[in-house]
Formats: structure tokens, sequence, C-alpha cells
């Protein structure tokens, strides 16, 4: 007798991807143990999930028997930007304007943190600022802000759960002035406005693009803003 189909999440597929996923985001090659650690998943059941993404050629060892990336890495990736619209637009209006006086930044919202597909540097060379960036903490991020700020009750509280309850009061003060102003802002230590972003969305996909590491008074954040508002028409014209 056949068993009922079941509607429940499959937990291996899920600890399978967020294994693939840390592997990915890291800056060096990661041991059993350490991956473990992260993902708060026993090692026997790390190791297994490794073995099998070696197998197929998501994950590689190096001399270390550590693990890293394999070649289907780079499948993905080109595939992924066959097939994402935003990412398309995004990054060919991006690579178009080079700063020399700020940061040029734009991401979605993946759980609770933002993963940025271009982040040019000032003076950098726009096709650098491609990729390569790691996760950042949303209430941490201007960018995250404005895109959490998009979302509805339930799953903003579902998103912010586990938070720390200072950052969870923090986050809900500021969502009422970034709802009104359509833009999220972030200031120094001295008080200047170091950081913008706003949102935007190309095949009914959500990111932010934000100007950062730069220093401007209160009476520049419209001109800003309306620059930001520029690159988000040409990104959304072209997707």
């Amino acid at each position: 007798m056949m068993k009922p189909e079941t509607s429940q999440p499959n937990q291996s597929l899920i600890d399978g991807i967020r294994c693939f996923q840390e592997l990915t985001t890291s800056d060096h090659p990661l041991g059993t143990k350490e991956l473990s650690e992260r993902l708060g998943i026993n090692m026997i059941k790390v190791n297994r999930l490794l073995r099998t993404l070696k197998s197929i050629g998501m994950a590689e060892q190096n001399q270390q028997k550590k693990y890293r990336p394999g070649p289907v890495v780079h499948v993905l990736a080109a595939q992924s930007f066959h097939s994402s619209a935003l990412f398309r637009a995004a990054t060919h209006v991006a690579i178009r304007h080079p700063y020399d006086d700020r940061t040029l930044a734009i991401g979605i919202l993946w759980k609770d943190a933002v993963v940025y597909m271009y982040h040019a540097l000032a003076h950098q060379n726009p096709a650098e600022g491609l990729g390569g960036y790691h996760l950042y903490h949303a209430s941490q991020s201007s960018i995250g802000k404005a895109l959490l700020a998009e979302m509805g009750d339930e799953d903003l509280a579902m998103c912010v759960a586990g938070w720390s309850p200072e950052d969870r009061v923090g986050l809900a003060e500021m969502l009422p002035t970034i709802r009104r102003q359509g833009y999220a802002s972030q200031r120094d230590k001295a008080g200047k406005i170091n950081n913008i972003a706003a949102t935007f969305q190309v095949g009914g996909a959500r990111a932010g693009i934000a100007f950062t590491d730069m220093v401007i008074e209160d009476g520049e954040v419209e001109r800003r803003v309306a620059e930001l508002r520029g690159l988000i028409g040409e990104i959304e014209s072209y997707g």
C-alpha cells in the first residue's frame, strides 16, 4: 500500500542546500566539524551531505580534505544569470555607472540576510563589483531594512523571529519612517547620513539598491534619492 504524500518540507534536501550555500559563502574551505557547528547539524549527517554533494560535483576537497564548492557551482552561476531577469537588468545598469565618491550596492533578501549581487567601491572597476560579497545581516543593512519594510506583518514576524529584542524594537521604530519616505537611510556616529537605499522590482522579484560609504548633509538626501530612482528606472526599463 502506497504511503500518502506529505506536505511537510524535505528536511534532508533543506540541509543539503544549506550545506552547499555555506560552502559557497565561506572565504575558506570548511571541514566537517566547522560546517557542523555553523549549521547546527550533527557531524555524521554533515559528512553524509558533503559526500553526496561531492558525488554530483557540487563540492570538492582540497589536499587537507576540507570542502569547497565544486565545478557545478560555475554551471549554476551561468544558469542563474540566464534565468534571472533581475540579475541581468541590475548588473547591466550597475556596471555602466561607476562612482568615485561612493559605493554602489545591489542586494536581495535571503531570510534575514542581504546577499549582494553587486558591490562596487569608489574608484573600483565596475566589473569587480559583480558577486563575491558576503551575506550581511538585514538589521545592519539599509537595503535589508528597505526590503523588510515592504513585507506583510506575518512574513516580517517570521523573518525577525530569531533577532535580539533590541534589534526587533529598533526595526519596528524605523519601519514607519521608511514606508512613509519610500527609502531607508543610516547615519554614522557623528550623525551624518552615510547610506541610502530604495527598492525595485523586475520580473516579480524584489531587490534593493543603495549608495554607501559616503557622508552627506540632510539637505543632500533628496538629490541622492533622486539619483537612486534614476538607476531604478533604468533597471526596471531594461528588465
